[in-house]
């Protein structure tokens, strides 16, 4: 029978063991990126409705509504939720560094795009704010006070920086996420390497479809419809795909389908650098 010292030895000697902290962190980070972009038009609507319905001294039994746009929902009881899901995107992002500078410089853009989509609010107004025939009192920002709204240049800038965001993960998908160290890529690379085209092209297709509503279709329409929060709901959705699928919680390789790189392929263990090195192209 072990002693209680050799226990605690034995223990301290497999708390020690070294794991795989490189390849883990990574695609942590990426699924932490997936996740919460695919959540953010789910949480912000439902989380208004049931605050509304439930929660708000206010409160209109049976009214249950989607806002004309994502960020709409910066002027409803919602607004530190999406600040907190755009800044911790925006931060994630700018964490990131993938095997390549351009990965480094389109994770970076992209997180710098989602903080200044979080700080430069919309001038969308909420259905919450229109219905009191004024501006919801939770409206105010950094650039404005309870009797004054934002600066014009404000909402074009949340704008402009939410057409980088957009562009800049719809373009990392199509040319950096399909790249691969490997001559001969897996099934399931090759499959993932179609979601990441799709969901790219997704991304672009919903951000066309939000610039022909903006100068065609008229704000009546879009509004009634509330077609820019779908087709924002689209894009995000698409983009959390991506990311989930290059953190390999969807298409994950199969054990027997793993390449043999650098380390790996002389039967010896692979160093952290070369660890890093196969799972960032996988």
């Amino acid at each position: 029978m072990q002693s209680i010292g050799q226990r605690v030895r034995d223990l301290n000697t497999e708390l020690s063991k070294p794991t795989d902290s490189d390849v883990v962190h990574l695609r942590t980070l990426r699924a932490a990126i997936g996740f919460l972009g695919l959540g953010l038009p789910l949480t912000l609507a439902l989380g208004e409705n049931i605050r509304d319905r439930y929660l708000s001294a206010g409160a209109e039994a049976g009214r249950w509504y989607i806002e004309g746009s994502i960020s709409a929902y910066y002027h409803t009881g919602m607004r530190e939720v999406f600040v907190a899901i755009l800044a911790a995107l925006g931060i994630f992002l700018l964490c990131y560094k993938g095997p390549e500078r351009w990965d480094v410089i389109a994770s970076k853009l992209a997180g710098a795009a989602a903080i200044l989509v979080a700080l430069l609010p919309t001038h969308d107004p909420s259905r919450e704010a229109t219905d009191t025939g004024g501006r919801a009192p939770d409206s105010v920002t950094l650039f404005s006070g309870p009797g004054a709204s934002d600066p014009e240049i404000i909402g074009t800038l949340h704008y402009a920086w939410a057409g980088v965001f957009f562009v800049t993960v719809a373009l990392m998908a199509i040319f950096l996420f399909t790249k691969t160290r490997s001559a001969a890529p897996t099934d399931r690379k090759r499959l993932r390497n179609l979601v990441y085209r799709v969901s790219g092209l997704t991304i672009l297709g919903a951000i066309a479809g939000i610039i022909v509503d903006k100068l065609l279709l008229g704000s009546g329409w879009s509004d009634g419809t509330s077609f820019v929060f779908w087709m924002e709901t689209v894009a995000v959705t698409a983009f959390g795909v991506a990311w989930l699928t290059k953190a390999e919680v969807i298409l994950k390789d199969r054990p027997s389908e793993v390449p043999a790189e650098a380390g790996v392929a002389g039967g010896g263990l692979p160093s952290a650098f070369e660890r890093r090195g196969v799972e960032a192209r996988r």
